[in-house]
């Protein structure tokens, strides 16, 4: 069995993201991530150990949309969860005990090339709404996909919808995710990588968890599939199904709720 989980706003939360109800008492929590000395990313201490527990009886495989520099930050998986293997840039990446799969990345490479509008061409089409008021700034993740730090509320909406529509017909999907804008080739995506790995693996069951429009391809192709209430599943006007559970709690302790859902999945089936 595979848990195959995104990790920020999924398993991993920065302070700003912590959601508890009036009067609920804020968890213990770890620090899990820094960044040039600053606090990036916690997880609560009964989220850890649950997770520990996940990783002791099945594969956990981490499926981030972070860059490999961004994902080797995360001193947990570092140090404490050490996965074997990670999928990072949103699939564009399958990391092998730290060091990239180079069938993989020449498998997307080619990929993308056959399927997708260039990236130029996919910048220039951007380059007329992005205006300076709301993009903030603009990066290039692993020669892979782009992304902008926005301000959110000052963001065309209406113009990105359209924007949304015109790039879905050229091989691009566009995902936003508090203050991050996505553009991603569809050839880039999280279950390709995911069933790559179940395949190499030998795996039959894959359980997954997710919080953005970038996971739904994993979530909906998933044995088992959850998704926490918030996030940008909850904010759309998506029908997700019964086939993805949703979490009872927001926040970081979703992450908590993910992982026992999973824990009685894996019981359930009585590996």
């Amino acid at each position: 069995m595979i848990f195959a989980s995104d990790l920020d706003q999924t398993l991993i939360y920065s302070r700003r993201a912590f959601r508890l109800k009036e009067g609920e008492a804020e968890p213990e929590i770890t620090l899990v991530e820094t960044y040039e000395e600053r606090e990036i990313s916690f997880m609560s201490n009964k989220a850890i150990d649950l997770l520990k527990e996940v990783n002791s009886k099945m594969m956990f495989l981490p499926v981030t949309t972070r860059t490999m520099e961004q994902f080797m930050r995360i001193a947990i998986f570092q140090k404490e969860i050490i996965p074997s293997l990670a999928v990072t840039s949103n699939g564009g990446n399958i990391l092998v005990n730290g060091k990239a799969d180079e069938d993989w990345k020449q498998h997307i490479e080619t990929k993308i090339n056959e399927s997708s509008l260039a990236s130029e061409d996919l910048l220039k089409s951007f380059s007329r709404l992005a205006r300076e008021d709301w993009v903030l700034s603009q990066r290039t993740a692993d020669e892979l996909f782009h992304y902008c730090i926005v301000q959110r509320d000052l963001a065309p909406l209406d113009e990105l919808a359209d924007f949304r529509k015109e790039i879905e017909g050229q091989g691009w999907r566009m995902s936003l995710q508090g203050r991050k804008l996505y553009l991603v080739p569809e050839s880039v995506n999280k279950w390709d990588a995911v069933a790559y790995v179940k395949e190499k693996m030998g795996k039959t069951f894959v359980a997954a968890a997710g919080d953005s429009l970038l996971d739904l391809c994993m979530l909906e192709v998933a044995d088992f599939a959850i998704a926490p209430l918030h996030g940008e599943l909850a904010e759309t006007s998506l029908n997700l199904g019964r086939h993805i559970r949703r979490t009872r709690r927001q926040g970081i302790q979703a992450a908590e709720d993910i992982l026992e859902a999973v824990l009685s999945s894996y019981e359930a089936r009585g590996i």
